[in-house]
């Protein structure tokens, strides 16, 4: 397998007297003829390659490309270590969260907190309030760009009043009256590359990825070209690139896309979105009880990085703020799901329950949890379950043994 320039190659280095390269099998046409002829020639063989192509219409574009050709040219190609010293350093905003001069989604349902969350990152930025895995801010008190194709100044500025953020360093891109933010026109391009330029923001906010684009985000094509430009600005400036993404809509309630845990699947639009970031975020709503709670905590983890090991998973909940408004208060052990009680979790609250009204005998309790729905297994289960919660009165074997619930101070005591 060879190509054009290849072959060009091959025919100019044959015209020149010099050993071939390749094999004349390996032609094709028409630089195939030019081999045969140059071959077989007696006289000139520019006049020959001439001949031999007069039928050809592009005979001129064909006998130029070969006479250009410097015979004995072998092209060079650079090795890693060639490039090494020129190549940047990955460097970290938010490490293991979000790269310099790379793209990071973040992706979740709608209604989840994405806006609210990115902002909470702005605030510490802004003010030097440390990431929420406590991690320091590099560069304290810099800008922040937030692109607002949604075109809801107004939410991002109440939220803002209420987070306290000095508004006079979170700057604002908004498209012109009655048009929307495009990324795929050169205008808006330009008009985000001035002011990264300008501002020299620590991190870039695009909310969202829906919103920026009036081509789509399901053609390959499209969506290379519009990450690509978005990658480039990042890479120029050094800064924090956060494109929000929405998730897939799956069968089932709004409710089911809020709680759903992750994965990279779940992110709407071609693979390749996914493909060209370097890290990928996801969030979403924890069930913690028998009921869901759309206001309850969240959970954020790293879906993908191509640059490190994976981050351990954040939570936070929503805390009020006075007079108005709610605070992030994040935490590195995010809630655990609701899980439906089994018979034994019923059965432990259930002999808990009894006990707390004073020590009885087996007998007796077995007797109760019978009338209660529960067999003698479950109630040794849940005996064995609360463990050191119930100690025995007597012997174990004792007639007169009754099991007893120990208070939890005790319980402490005992322990110590």
């Amino acid at each position: 397998m060879i190509t054009e320039r290849m072959q060009i190659q091959a025919v100019a280095d044959k015209l020149a007297g010099l050993p071939a390269k390749v094999k004349a099998g390996e032609l094709s046409e028409p630089w195939a003829t030019c081999w045969r002829v140059l071959e077989s020639s007696n006289g000139t063989t520019n006049q020959a390659l001439l001949e031999a192509l007069k039928d050809e219409p592009e005979r001129e574009r064909i006998v130029g490309a070969i006479l250009s050709a410097r015979p004995g040219y072998s092209p060079q190609y650079p090795s890693l270590k060639d490039i090494a010293e020129d190549l940047p350093p990955i460097e970290w905003l938010w490490p293991g969260w979000i790269p310099r001069g790379m793209l990071t989604i973040f992706g979740a349902a709608p209604g989840s907190g994405k806006s609210f969350t990115v902002l909470d990152w702005s605030w510490r930025i802004i003010h030097n309030k440390g990431f929420p895995d406590h991690k320091p801010i590099p560069k304290p008190g810099c800008n922040v760009l937030y692109v607002d194709a949604e075109m809801v100044p107004q939410i991002l500025n109440e939220r803002a009043t209420n987070y306290q953020i000095d508004r006079q360093k979170l700057f604002i891109m908004m498209p012109k009256v009655g048009e929307m933010v495009d990324f795929a026109e050169g205008a808006y391009r330009d008009q985000l590359i001035e002011m990264v330029a300008s501002l020299q923001p620590e991190l870039v906010i695009i909310d969202s990825l829906s919103s920026i684009h009036s081509r789509g985000q399901n053609n390959v094509e499209d969506v290379r070209e519009l990450l690509g430009f978005l990658t480039q600005v990042a890479v120029t400036f050094r800064t924090g690139m956060v494109l929000i993404h929405h998730i897939r809509k799956p069968g089932g309630s709004d409710q089911q896309m809020l709680q759903r845990d992750l994965s990279m699947e779940d992110l709407s639009g071609s693979g390749h979105i996914i493909a060209m970031a370097r890290v990928v975020i996801g969030m979403h709503v924890v069930q913690t009880g028998p009921e869901f709670d759309p206001n309850g905590p969240r959970k954020m983890k790293v879906l993908k990085t191509n640059l490190g090991p994976y981050e351990k998973p954040l939570g936070f909940e929503f805390a009020p703020l006075h007079p108005s408004g709610v605070f992030l208060k994040w935490t590195d052990k995010p809630a655990a799901h609701y899980q439906e009680p089994t018979k034994t979790d019923n059965c432990v609250e259930w002999l808990e329950g009894l006990l707390s009204e004073g020590p009885m005998t087996p007998k007796e309790i077995i007797s109760k949890a019978g009338d209660e729905g529960f067999s003698r297994a479950s109630v040794f289960r849940a005996r064995e379950q609360l463990g050191t919660r119930i100690r025995n009165t007597g012997g174990r074997k004792s007639p007169e043994n009754e099991w007893e619930l120990v208070n939890r101070d005790d319980e402490e005591d005992s322990d110590e």
